[in-house]
């Protein structure tokens, strides 16, 4: 999107307040439903499927770890810096813009899922899609931040799983993450 794009869905939603409030709820909603589901995940590893929970727990973090990483190596500015406009939530960061952070965190999470529940990795995956859009329409990330984002986290996710796996292989321990 462009900077007049940017401003004209920022005068749409600001020209209608039930709107932005309901853009509001959905954008924290999303991203509060994806830790909570995935805290709800991890208690549930812990109790039944202990030999899961190490990777579900390793996997995003070491994704949050590394993405916030690249995030200072890349250092794009935001769109609302670059292009001069006040984004639709006040937000007072100029950089950090590439990959999305809400974004990689949430597929990373998602793809952990995946791997143990499935229904819960594709609800908590179409969350991680709802938050991309909320980041784009409040004018916070370009679309190819949140689709960077998105693409970092599940690639991170797959990859960090199995190599995850591979390695507890490698010294025995592919049994326990059966249990």
């Amino acid at each position: 999107m462009n900077a007049e794009q940017y401003r004209a869905v920022i005068n749409w939603f600001q020209a209608r307040p039930a709107a932005k409030n309901a853009l509001r709820l959905v954008s924290r909603g999303s991203v509060a439903l994806v830790y909570l589901g995935y805290l709800g995940l991890l208690a549930w590893l812990a109790w039944h499927r202990m030999g899961q929970f190490w990777p579900a727990l390793v996997v995003p973090a070491a994704a949050f770890v590394v993405g916030t990483l690249v995030r200072r190596i890349i250092d794009r500015p935001r769109p609302y810096t670059a292009l001069g406009f006040t984004p639709l939530f006040p937000k007072d960061k100029p950089g950090q813009s590439m990959p999305s952070r809400h974004c990689f965190s949430a597929a990373a999470i998602a793809g952990a899922a995946w791997f143990v529940i499935r229904p819960l990795g594709l609800a908590l995956a179409v969350l991680a899609v709802v938050i991309a859009v909320c980041r784009v329409v409040t004018g916070v990330h370009y679309i190819s931040d949140v689709l960077a984002g998105l693409a970092f986290g599940a690639v991170f996710a797959v990859v960090g799983w199995n190599a995850f796996v591979l390695a507890a292989s490698a010294v025995g321990f592919y049994t326990i993450m059966l249990l």
